[in-house]
């Protein structure tokens, strides 16, 4: 996830780097998706879904309880794209994820094991939240950087990961489709946090050795960078004459 980013909003998912300039976006592709036999949702799950409404936040899972750590440990069962219920889900996660704030999202981190995620897309023009049904990712680049990342589910801190720069996702749509496109840079880097998510896979699993960073320090050492910046940047160029 998730050089990356330089200095976001503090977010659900936290990468270091400089961000050029969002790049056009391929234009994904539609194919018909394979029959999947959905599992339906239950009760429990309608209930957590149906306990606020569309614009109340949802209570977010954290791995600092052994049965919770459990839960954001299971691998996450596909839904059926057509389930009316997604849409009262997915408004609320939204509410959830731009609250923390974030720039993604998985359903497990409210409760849910389902394969739904939001994912603020970093590479489209104003940077606009976009809702995933079922998504996969089909394809990763062998060239990966190394950035920090973060997550609302892991209260400890902050820790770098080494991610692809490019992949191709595909995910459900709902009208029966199947959408494959390619995503680089930040915004694959999202994707492969999120959808890891749907594996029971955390980013303290991938992370390199060593202690996790504190949240204020890494908070702290981030707004140093960025003061640095802004001064180099205001700082006046070298000219003859004041050299």
């Amino acid at each position: 996830m998730k050089g990356l980013f330089a200095l976001l909003p503090m977010a659900f998912l936290l990468v270091s780097c400089a961000t050029a300039a969002p790049a056009p976006c391929p234009q994904p592709t539609v194919t018909a998706p394979a029959a999947v036999a959905h599992q339906p949702l239950d009760r429990y799950e309608r209930r957590i879904i149906t306990a606020g409404a569309p614009a109340e936040v949802m209570a977010l899972v954290e791995n600092d309880t052994p049965s919770d750590d459990a839960f954001l440990r299971e691998k996450a069962l596909t839904v059926d794209p057509a389930e009316p219920i997604i849409g009262h889900l997915a408004a609320r996660m939204l509410e959830t994820v731009k609250k923390a704030p974030g720039v993604g999202i998985a359903a497990p981190q409210v409760g849910i094991s389902r394969r739904l995620i939001w994912v603020q897309r970093m590479d489209k023009e104003e940077k606009p939240f976009e809702f995933y049904i079922n998504p996969r990712i089909d394809e990763f680049s062998p060239e990966k950087e190394i950035g920090w990342e973060g997550c609302l589910s892991v209260p400890a801190g902050f820790g770098k990961c080494y991610r692809s720069t490019s992949i191709t996702l595909s995910h459900d749509t709902t009208d029966n489709g199947r959408v494959s496109e390619k995503i680089s840079g930040f915004t694959a880097v999202i994707f492969q946090h999120e959808i890891d998510h749907l594996d029971g896979v955390l980013f303290i699993d991938l992370k390199e050795q060593g202690d996790l960073m504190p949240k204020e320090a890494y908070y702290e050492m981030r707004r140093k960078e960025k003061e640095a910046k802004e001064k180099e940047q205001a700082a006046p160029a070298a000219t003859p004459e004041n050299k």
